[in-house]
């Protein structure tokens, strides 16, 4: 993350963007400090650790792009518009949709 300089980028944010936007990037930014904690732990893509951290910080990615549209654009964004039910990809995940599967 320091050779990536997101924390460089992460003090631009709190200076330019106004406070919802600040507010969901430094919790885009916390949820991508456990997703990387947890791949340094070992978590291989497929399992349950790994998502357990993916999913929360893919939501929060989605909560930025949206709180940024909203203070650019004054325009809503939803999960429908793709039609999703979550921003957080859980319902698209083969992984968490595995057990899922077997039933019918």
């Amino acid at each position: 993350m320091t050779d990536a300089r997101l924390y460089e980028v992460r003090e631009r944010l709190f200076i330019d963007a106004g406070a919802t936007v600040a507010g969901a990037g430094q919790a885009m930014f916390e949820q991508l400090r456990a997703l990387r904690s947890a791949v340094a732990a070992g978590a291989p893509l497929s399992s349950p650790t790994f998502h357990d951290a993916y999913h929360p910080y893919i939501a929060s990615v989605w909560a930025y792009r949206v709180a940024v549209r909203d203070e650019l654009e004054g325009q809503p964004l939803v999960p429908a518009v793709f039609g999703w039910h979550a921003w957080d990809g859980k319902e698209r995940c083969p992984l968490c949709n595995r057990d899922l599967a077997g039933t019918g």
